[in-house]
């Protein structure tokens, strides 16, 4: 095929997302009406005046810590968007950070708006992994803790990726072209312990004032 593996890599992503479809050898690739959209989502998003990143900015100023927007790639959360902390003692992500949607705070909280098929699939195939001796999923727990945050609207994570961080995130009311969305706010665990209720509130109040969606209070 002449691909590089980091291209065979993101051709796979592309393939299983449905935006290519391989050609009758199977060794080629062609692109499907939906990579129009691959691009046409996401940038009205990040543009300086959109309500998404109104929102984010907001956020960043009333709590100083790093504000994600992440959605789903294959098996990863990627970070879309990430407004900066402020704070002194902060985390630093970017955008295009990876996380892996079955450990990662908004990695879950992503998890929680797909059908069941698919998160036994991610499941099945991470258990079935390299990595599967360090870290073996069950699919009862997860489907336990995937329940909860859809019933209180939100997860919480004080043992995240980074060591010593921690990460509040909940969906977005909204999908685009079929894509679920996730906002967090990340920082260290201690401050995210101390002042949960104050930045779940925050977020809802965001939430609803740029994107218009009444968010009821969860305990």
């Amino acid at each position: 095929s002449g691909l590089e593996p980091a291209d065979l890599s993101l051709a796979a992503n592309l393939l299983e997302m449905g935006y290519l479809r391989h050609g009758p050898d199977q060794r080629t690739y062609f692109p499907t009406p939906r990579v129009t959209v691959l691009g046409a989502w996401i940038e009205p998003l990040l543009t300086p005046g959109a309500e998404i990143m109104r929102m984010m900015s907001d956020l960043g100023n009333e709590t100083g810590e790093t504000i994600i927007l992440a959605a789903p790639t294959r098996d990863q959360a990627q970070y879309v968007h990430v407004v900066p902390a402020t704070t002194t003692m902060r985390m630093h992500v970017g955008p295009r950070t990876m996380r892996p949607l079955l450990a990662s705070g908004l990695g879950r909280v992503l998890l929680s708006s797909m059908p069941q098929e698919k998160i036994n699939h991610l499941v099945m195939r991470h258990n079935n992994g390299p990595f599967a001796n360090e870290y073996r999923i069950s699919n009862s727990a997860l489907q336990r803790e995937l329940a909860a945050i859809r019933t209180k609207g939100y997860a919480v994570v004080l043992r995240g990726v980074t060591p010593g961080a921690g990460l509040i995130g909940m969906l977005l009311p909204m999908e685009l072209s079929g894509v679920p969305l996730a906002l967090g706010i990340g920082g260290w665990a201690k401050e995210i312990r101390s002042r949960q209720q104050e930045y779940l509130q925050l977020m809802r109040d965001a939430i609803n004032r740029h994107l218009r969606r009444d968010f009821r209070s969860a305990a």
